[in-house]
């Protein structure tokens, strides 16, 4: 479900209902289309690899989460922050609400996550997801203008930056050199 946020700005918000519910700042509708299906294309990019929920924890939390997660598909992950007495709460829980077919695709996943649950960086798989987003709308919508614009209005401080020092933003700057770069040129062109 998409919803209009009356309190305005360039901005999407995922919220994590059944299902995920996009909130688009007002003053978004008023961006160049180009700009307005980059934004859009990412706000469902994320949704799609579950930022609806994942996008509302904290790094400590997220790496709670992957490690009930794991446990949850029986793994045996190492204690990334949830105390071993509530973990068995949530796991009651979940194997209540999470249908049988669910928790069956689940299982072989579950030693293999343990695993990589060991180098796990929350803020570095945050960014990667974020970064992935924005360079597949980039895809879709093919306006590089249009998509700076737009991701600008979402990165903190880069109201403030000036625009000839727009691209030292880590995000915007990542945006504009895959713009520049063959890949995106290969892939926009097998897009079309």
């Amino acid at each position: 479900a998409v919803f209009v946020d009356p309190r305005g700005g360039v901005h999407t918000a995922l919220e994590n209902t059944q299902p995920p519910s996009l909130l688009v700042g007002a003053e978004a509708l008023s961006l160049a289309p180009g700009a307005l299906a980059f934004l859009l294309a990412r706000a469902l990019v994320l949704c799609g690899h579950g930022w609806a929920l994942v996008g509302k924890f904290a790094p400590k939390d997220l790496l709670i989460l992957a490690e009930l997660a794991s446990r949850f598909a029986g793994g045996e992950p190492p204690a990334l922050g949830l105390p071993a007495p509530r973990a068995g709460a949530f796991l009651q829980a979940l194997s209540g609400s999470v249908p049988a077919e669910t928790r069956e695709w689940a299982r072989p996943l579950g030693p293999a996550s343990a695993g990589e649950l060991r180098d796990f960086d929350a803020r570095a798989f945050t960014g990667a997801l974020q970064g992935t987003a924005a360079r597949v709308a980039l895809l879709y919508a093919g306006d590089v203008h249009g998509a700076l614009v737009a991701l600008s209005g979402l990165v903190p401080g880069a109201a403030e930056v000036e625009p000839a020092r727009a691209l030292e933003l880590p995000d915007l700057g990542d945006l504009a050199l895959f713009a520049l770069s063959d890949l995106y040129a290969e892939l926009r062109q097998a897009a079309l």
